[in-house]
């Protein structure tokens, strides 16, 4: 029941480094591990676990956006930047691998702490597959602003910074809309269109490349 959630991002990480092929990857990984391991382990002995479910949108939101995804991606990746001496570049390409493996542990965590009786579909599958989505597409876009501010390409750094902050908060509108009971349907299929177009923006780029 839960292997879809413990082995996405795993397997999307596996995927990426036989893909690009780079030992430049292997301290990410193991620091995003690690720190997800000692934040788990920190919540688990120290925090109180259950979340209250609020029947209105904004506290859920507020939750969601700060447990779960934006807190992580800012603090885990601006920590990781002032630690490492490696150039900008480096540290951007290796956005990836450092914050899909630490959301690899991360997030199965959280699901699962956070279910008293049993799993929903939403959480054992288009959740990972959204936050999976979130962290391609978010990699890219800062590939992007990189080149964009070092060419001089000033609006396409705007529009992928606008495209990463949409990304970056859109987990957790639809986590929190799911916690409501709003129309699964509209969840699900804007969650699919969300996913997808990382996945096009890939191919376009590639495309336009040749």
């Amino acid at each position: 029941m839960l292997l879809f959630l413990l082995l996405l991002l795993p397997a999307a990480l596996l995927t990426y480094a036989l893909i690009i092929k780079n030992r430049a990857i292997i301290l990410p990984i193991f620091a995003g591990i690690i720190t997800a391991s000692v934040i788990c382990a920190c919540r688990f002995f120290f925090s109180f676990e259950h979340h209250l479910i609020y029947y209105s949108f904004a506290p859920n939101f507020i939750y969601y956006l700060v447990k779960q995804n934006l807190l992580s991606l800012v603090i885990v990746s601006a920590v990781y930047a002032l630690i490492s001496r490696d150039t900008a570049e480096y540290k951007i390409k290796n956005f990836f691998p450092l914050m899909c493996s630490y959301f690899a542990v991360y997030l199965p965590y959280c699901v699962i702490t956070s279910s008293e009786f049993y799993y929903q579909s939403y959480d054992l599958f288009l959740k990972p597959v959204i936050y999976l989505a979130m962290l391609v597409q978010i990699s890219m876009c800062l590939i992007a602003v990189y080149n964009g501010i070092k060419e001089r390409k000033i609006i396409c750094a705007v529009i992928n910074c606008l495209l990463i902050l949409v990304y970056a908060l859109y987990p957790a509108v639809s986590d929190a809309l799911y916690a409501i009971d709003y129309s699964f349907a509209v969840i699900l299929i804007v969650g699919i269109i969300y996913s997808i177009f990382p996945v096009v923006c890939f191919f376009l780029t590639k495309l336009l490349k040749k």
